[in-house]
C-alpha cells in the first residue's frame, strides 16, 4: 500500500505549532461551572451561520465530517434533550451584516451569529453584539484558558464581545504535489523564505508564443491584497506592531513591513507578466476543493495555488481522487513562507478564525452561550476531523490527534490508500 508521504512532516510541523500556542498553560482545562441557575434550553436557538463557519447544526447526512450536527449532536442531545434550531445559511458577509443589522433594529435578533475573525469589530462598531462578560465571569474562564491570539480578538475596549469558537492553530503551511515540485528540485527542506517561493516560481512559470501565461509557481491568492484577506496575511508577514496594525492597533499602511510584503506580492504578480494577466489565468481553475482532474495543482499548471496555503487544504486531497487512480502523492510545508523562514515569524500569524457573539436584543442568550461553550470550549477537540481548531489552549495535543484521524476516515472513504495518521 503506498503510503502517504506528509504525515510525519505535518505532524512534526503542527506538534510545534500546538506546543508554541499551548504552552501558556498545562494540564487538563479546568472544569467551569455557571454561578448563576441554569439557563432554560427547552428553547429553539435562532443561528446565523455564514462563509465557511461552523455549520449544519440540523444536517443529518451521516457522511458529511464538516457538519456541526455530525461532530456534537450526540453531546447536546444528552445535555440538553429539548434544544431546538432554526439555522439561517448566509453566502458572505455584506449579506451576513445586512441581515443582521435589519433584525437587530427590528427586534428580532437571532441568538448566535458565527462571525469571522476581521469582521468582528465592525459588528460591534454597529452595535449588533452584546458584550459577555457577565458570561465569562459567572463560568470562571480564566487567562491562558484560551489561546492568547484569540482572547486577543474577542477581548477589546474592556470587554468581551464574542466567544472564542474555532482557531487556526498555525495556518498559512503549503500543501503541493511533489511530482510537480521534486521535478524543480524543491521540498520541505528548500521550501522555506519568501525567495525560496519567489525563485521556485521562476523556475515554473511558462508562457506560449503570444505571451499568454501557461504554467505559474507560488500565488497566494487573488484576493491577498483585499481588505480583509490582507489583514491576515500582512500579520503573516510582518511581526507583532508592524504591517496593517501598529502596537495601538491603528492602520499603518506605510509600515516598511507592510510595504515590503506588499511589493513581494507585485514581484510575483510581475513575473506571470502583471496582475491582469494572472488573474485571467487564474479564473480557470476549477479549485481543488471541487476535486476537479483539471484542477491547475493535479495538471501542473499551478505548483501552488491560492486554496492550499493552510494545514486544512489537506482535506481535498484526502477526499477525491482527482481522476488518477491512488490519489495524488502531496506533502506539505512546515511553516508558512516567511521573510527567513522561521518559527518565530511564523508564531505571528493568528490563530483566531471564528467567533460567535450574541447579538443585542437576543431571546435566549443565556442558553447561546451554554451550547456554545459545550461544543466549542468543553469539546472542541472534536472539531479536529473538520479541520477547525480548537479554541483551549490545553487541548491542542487532543485535538491534532482527532485532526489526523479524519483524514484518515476520509482516505478510507475515497478508497485512497495510505493513512496520514500512522
Amino acid at each position: 500500500m503506498r503510503r502517504n508521504p506528509w504525515h510525519r512532516v505535518s505532524l512534526v510541523a503542527l506538534a510545534c505549532a500546538v506546543a508554541l500556542l499551548g504552552s501558556v498553560v498545562s494540564g487538563a482545562p479546568t472544569p467551569t461551572h455557571a454561578v448563576s441557575p441554569s439557563p432554560d434550553m427547552n428553547v429553539t436557538l435562532s443561528v446565523y451561520t455564514c462563509c465557511g463557519s461552523l455549520q449544519g447544526f440540523n444536517d443529518t447526512n451521516p457522511t458529511d465530517i464538516f457538519s456541526i450536527h455530525n461532530v456534537d449532536s450526540q453531546l447536546w442531545t444528552k445535555q440538553f434533550p429539548h434544544l431546538k434550531f432554526k439555522e439561517t445559511y448566509i453566502n458572505d458577509w455584506n449579506q451576513l451584516e445586512t441581515k443582521l443589522t435589519l433584525a437587530v433594529n427590528s427586534g428580532d435578533p437571532p441568538d448566535m451569529v458565527f462571525i469571522q475573525r476581521g469582521y468582528l469589530g465592525f459588528t460591534v462598531l454597529r452595535k449588533l453584539a452584546q458584550p459577555l462578560d457577565r458570561y465569562f465571569a459567572s463560568y470562571h474562564v480564566k487567562p491562558g484558558q484560551i489561546l492568547p491570539s484569540m482572547e486577543s480578538w474577542t477581548h477589546f475596549g474592556g470587554h468581551w464581545w464574542a466567544i472564542p469558537a474555532v482557531s487556526g492553530p498555525l495556518a498559512g503551511q503549503v500543501v503541493y504535489p511533489t511530482k510537480y515540485l521534486t521535478t524543480l528540485g524543491y521540498n520541505n527542506s528548500n521550501l522555506r523564505t519568501w525567495n525560496d517561493y519567489y525563485e521556485m516560481s521562476k523556475k515554473a512559470v511558462r508562457f506560449d508564443k503570444d505571451g499568454n501565461l501557461l504554467r505559474i509557481g507560488f500565488w497566494p491568492g487573488l484576493q491577498a491584497t483585499l481588505g480583509f484577506f490582507w489583514e491576515s496575511l500582512a500579520t503573516l508577514f510582518c511581526p507583532v506592531g508592524h504591517g496593517i496594525y501598529n502596537r495601538a492597533d491603528q492602520p499603518t499602511a506605510t509600515d516598511p513591513c507592510n510595504l515590503a510584503a506588499l511589493t513581494y506580492l507585485k514581484k510575483l504578480s510581475d513575473l506571470y507578466g502583471g496582475y491582469a494577466k494572472l488573474t485571467k489565468f487564474m479564473s480557470g481553475d476549477p479549485d481543488i476543493w471541487n476535486g476537479s482532474p483539471k484542477d491547475y495543482m493535479v495538471t501542473g499548471q499551478a505548483m501552488i495555488a491560492p486554496s492550499a496555503t493552510s494545514y486544512w487544504s489537506v482535506t481535498p486531497w484526502d477526499t477525491f481522487s482527482f481522476g488518477v487512480k491512488g490519489g495524488i502523492q502531496y506533502n506539505i510545508t512546515p511553516l508558512p513562507p516567511t521573510v527567513h523562514g522561521t518559527l518565530a515569524e511564523a508564531a505571528n500569524f493568528p490563530a483566531g478564525e471564528q467567533t460567535i457573539v450574541i447579538p443585542t436584543g437576543a431571546k435566549h442568550p443565556d442558553a447561546a452561550f451554554a451550547l456554545s461553550k459545550l461544543i466549542t470550549w468543553d469539546y472542541g477537540y472534536l472539531l479536529g476531523p473538520t479541520t477547525n481548531g480548537s479554541p483551549v489552549a490545553a487541548d491542542q495535543g487532543r485535538w491534532l490527534q482527532a485532526l489526523f484521524a479524519g483524514e484518515a476516515a476520509a482516505r478510507k472513504r475515497a478508497h485512497l490508500p495510505g493513512n496520514p495518521s500512522a
